[in-house]
Order: structure tokens, then sequence, then C-alpha cells
């Protein structure tokens, strides 16, 4: 009889795993610089970082739960921190999502981006709940909270609407204390065009944005000018690089060491690139010209700021490998008129 019932039991568990569906991804960065931008010359200059993302993924029905581990960086064989103890693992995101009939659901930690990114980019959304559908004529409707709407009131609580004009792709999300953000994109033949206005309630901080591409004969153009009513924008736009930019944007994927500033440190900034293929890597040239703003803890008043930057990157068999130059000119300040140099390997399982 127990041989019988453990039989049972086993046969069980392995009916439920059959169901279930589980997967596990994830991706690296190893990084080295050579920082010279605002860098005294008695300071070390060279800079490494490392970090490992695992993403868990369980699945039954329309039902997922999402779980990601990271180690930002630090492992046991790192030094010790000031309380004697080894920061090594968190929890990067941990949340469900399912459907209820034509509504899709999403609950828990996790981060995300509003519109374009220009201003929030990666953004964390911490005990949220969002729910969306889509209507007969293809525009998808969304309700949005996090916090549990805890913080003066309402203020977290946002309502969305994204669908097409015509050829124009058009999104809108809406907090009514805190923010109207506005999208508009379109694409013509090898044309692309998109948009981004980002109408501060809060601060009277608003951020416009315009950018276009188009590839012609092997060669692919960006163009991009972005506006700021104020320097040192409040809003998670430290992930939003322009352009690709490597010295623009210094939480963009992940960590870049060679980045000097944020787009929320510039009250304009106007850039063009062009990228194309050589022997298997893709060689990309940015030029952008910006006005730094007061305030943004690289300039005390307005100054106007030239950036130059060379990235090749080299697909080696799951992995890819980027060097980068990016040189920063014309500031006041002597000390930010200088080359940083990295070297990064990005992998994704």
């Amino acid at each position: 009889m127990k041989k019988q019932l453990l039989i049972i039991a086993v046969a069980a568990t392995m009916s439920v795993a059959a169901t279930a569906d589980i997967s596990i991804t994830g991706d690296a960065i190893v990084s080295f610089a050579h920082i010279d931008i605002g860098t005294a010359a008695s300071d070390n200059s060279n800079t490494e970082y490392q970090r490992v993302r695992l993403k868990v993924v369980g699945s039954t029905g329309d039902t997922k739960v999402t779980a990601v581990i990271r180690n930002d960086g630090v492992t046991r064989v790192d030094k010790q921190d000031g309380n004697g103890t080894w920061s090594a693992l968190q929890m990067e995101s941990l949340y469900i999502t399912t459907k209820v009939g034509p509504v899709d659901i999403k609950a828990g930690d996790y981060w995300g981006t509003t519109g374009l990114g220009v201003r929030s980019e990666g953004g964390a959304k911490e005990n949220a709940f969002s729910a969306s559908t889509k209507t007969a004529g293809g525009w998808k409707l969304g309700v949005f909270t996090d916090k549990g709407s805890t913080i003066d009131g309402a203020d977290s609580t946002e309502l969305s609407a994204s669908g097409k004009i015509g050829p124009v792709t058009v999104g809108l999300v809406h907090n009514p204390s805190s923010f109207t953000d506005i999208t508009a994109q379109l694409k013509y033949k090898n044309v692309s065009i998109a948009t981004e206005f980002w109408d501060d309630e809060e601060d009277n901080k608003d951020t416009f944005l315009i950018q276009a591409s188009s590839e012609e004969r092997g060669f692919k153009w960006d163009t991009a000018y972005i506006k700021n009513d104020a320097g040192a924008v409040d809003g998670g736009n430290s992930d939003f690089a322009p352009l690709g930019s490597m010295l623009i944007g210094k939480s963009n994927r992940g960590v870049i060491a060679t980045a000097v500033a944020n787009v929320g440190d510039f009250t304009k900034i106007l850039g063009v690139a062009v990228s194309t293929k050589l022997s298997g890597d893709t060689v990309k040239v940015i030029y952008t010209t910006s006005i730094i703003g007061a305030g943004s803890g690289l300039a005390t008043a307005e100054d106007k700021v030239t950036g130059t930057e060379l990235i090749v990157s080299r697909p080696l068999g799951g992995a890819t490998l980027t060097a980068n130059i990016a040189k920063l000119s014309g500031a006041d300040d002597e000390v930010l008129n200088a080359t940083n140099i990295g070297l990064r390997l990005d992998i994704k399982f």
C-alpha cells in the first residue's frame, strides 16, 4: 500500500510539472573604463563594473510569475561593507501577469517606461497594479497605480490610451496630479519620426523630444533634439541615452561607465549619429551640441558643450564587445574638456 501511495504521489508531482512552464534567461555586463572627463589628475581614473541578472518565469495557463535577481557588481570576494557583511544579491523585480477575460493585468514590483522614455525610461514601479484592454477599433486603454496610491492621494494613478490615427501611432498617459505625456510616431518608406512632450504639472519642468532616423545604402542616420524647461530635471531619465550615446545616460544598459551626465542635466541637446557595418563590426559616430543647465552639478551657470563619440561593436557568438571613445569639449570648466575610453562585454542568455 505504501508503495502504491508513493507511486501515486510521484505521478501527481510529474503531472503538475508537466502542466507548468519554467524558463530561466538573463544577461551580464563586464566593463572597464578610463575616465578623464571631470577627473582631477591626482584621482584614480580607472573603473570597472560587472553585473549579472537572472530572470525566472513560471507560467501556468494565462498567469505568469516573474522574478529577476541581480548581483549589482558585488560578490563575496569583494570587500565587506561598513557593517561587516557582503551586499551580494538583490531582488530587482517580482510581479505577476494574468488575464481576466479581455483585460491584461500586471501587479507587483517592476520597472517600466512611459512614452518614449525621455523622462521616464526604466522607472521604478513599486507595489504597482496595471490593467489594460484593447477596443474593437484597435485602441489600447489602461489604468496604472503604484504604491497603493497612498502618496498624496491619487498622485500615482495614471490613465493611458494608445492607437492609430491614420498612419500616425499616438499615445497618451495622464496623471491628473503630476504629468501628461503625449507621443506620436510615423514611418514613411525608410524614414521614421517620433516625438514626445512631457507636460509637468508639478514643477513646470516640461520636456520635448523629437527624433528621426533613416537608412540609405548601408548607412543609418539618426537625429535627435531635446529641450528641457530647466536643468537638473526631476524624473527617472538617467536610463535615456539619445542616439545610443555612451556619453549621456549613466544608467543606460545597466551602467555606462563613460557617461558623464544625464539628459536632465541639459536644457538643450541637439545631435546626429551615423552608423554602418564594416567587416562584421557596427561603427557609429555621434556628434552632439548641448547646453548644460545651471545647478546640474556640472556647471554653476549655463554652459554650451559639444560631445564627439566613436562606438565600435562586434558580435561574439551570443555576446557583444563594445569599445568607445567619448570626448567633451567647450566647457568653461577645463576639467570637463577631456576624453573617456571604455570597453564592455554584454551577454544575453
